[in-house]
């Protein structure tokens, strides 16, 4: 018997949300072009000893670094979304769904301490027994003096805050919520942690210290992703986004591993009813094979786009353009 074909919607979802995740580089290149802003990433070079004024300098440049790849993202996905299916805030994730802030910020921490505690149990044996290298500018951030308030706000500015935000709003807010609308929330969210998890290039280093941490980016990622389906917020995931990203010492890993597996017990059958739930949107609907496939397509096209990024410019154009031929075709057949 042949597999199950993808529906045409399901096709045009992947080349879209692929296609802008390229793309939109371009738009930030042209944005900076047109503005006279110069592009500098300020983590290369980055030293423990950095002075504070070096310091403030790069926090400034990663601060418009990252402001500009935003914007490039959502320069193409606000016209785009409005023109397929008039997209508003809501449906990208920007409110509380009729919830209680309350009850979401509770489901954020609960998410937090499933998701990671794989990952700070890695950077807790790390600290005692190095495990592998990571990145040059990591090994400087967790060398420098944290008790400057300039590390603080560097780390806020590329971690725990605007990072947080913007990502959460781009991957579960758009790509996921993209995917969802044309194969199901199972494979959107196993395609997007996939793709989320391999666009960290400081992981991809062949080490027992990254493979682990690309292991737990990869849950936590799926703990996110499952989050925002249920809630359709971006509250809950973006709170333990926050927290998955704040520096920590060693002294406060252990305590923060004590408290995530206190967490985790106290919540442990919401949190079992959550993965059954979980099991079952991945099992309902789209077929297996297609799951896989966006799954395996999504991290191999993020390894791929931070290996050779110049490259996959044109793909990504043509891949966006192809989704809005086929997104055209299908508002056609609709009238």
């Amino acid at each position: 018997m042949a597999p199950e074909r993808p529906p045409r919607g399901a096709l045009a979802a992947i080349l879209e949300v692929l296609g802008v995740y390229v793309s939109g580089q371009l738009v930030m290149f042209g944005v900076a072009s047109v503005l006279g802003i110069p592009l500098r990433n300020p983590l290369v070079g980055l030293s423990a000893d950095v002075s504070a004024p070096d310091l403030l300098a790069a926090t400034r440049d990663l601060g418009v670094l990252l402001a500009l790849q935003y914007a490039g993202w959502f320069l193409l996905i606000l016209p785009i979304g409005w023109w397929h299916r008039r997209r508003s805030r809501v449906e990208y994730g920007l409110t509380r769904a009729g919830a209680p802030l309350g009850t979401l910020i509770i489901a954020g921490i609960v998410t937090f301490a499933v998701g990671e505690l794989p990952g700070r149990t890695i950077e807790a044996i790390n600290a005692v027994v190095p495990l592998g290298s990571t990145a040059p500018w990591r090994e400087a951030v967790f060398a420098m003096s944290w008790t400057r308030w300039e590390f603080w706000l560097f780390s806020a500015v590329g971690s725990y805050a605007f990072v947080a935000f913007g990502e959460e709003l781009f991957y579960r807010g758009y790509c996921q919520r993209r995917l969802a609308e044309d194969l199901g929330d199972g494979p959107a969210i196993v395609g997007v942690a996939a793709l989320f998890t391999f666009s960290h290039g400081q992981y991809l280093i062949g080490n027992v210290y990254s493979v682990g941490m690309v292991v737990s980016l990869l849950l936590g990622s799926l703990a996110f992703g499952f989050i925002y389906a249920r809630t359709r917020s971006l509250v809950p995931s973006m709170v333990a986004h926050a927290l998955v990203n704040i520096p920590s010492t060693l002294p406060f890993q252990v305590a923060m591993l004590f408290a995530m597996v206190v967490v985790v017990w106290m919540a442990r059958r919401p949190i079992a009813v959550a993965v059954r739930e979980g099991v079952a949107w991945l099992r309902a609907g789209t077929p297996r094979w297609l799951t896989s496939a966006v799954a395996a397509g999504g991290a191999v096209f993020a390894v791929t786009n931070q290996r050779y990024g110049d490259a996959m410019l044109p793909m990504g154009v043509l891949m966006l353009a192809a989704a809005i031929w086929l997104e055209f075709r299908e508002k056609r057949r609709a009238r």
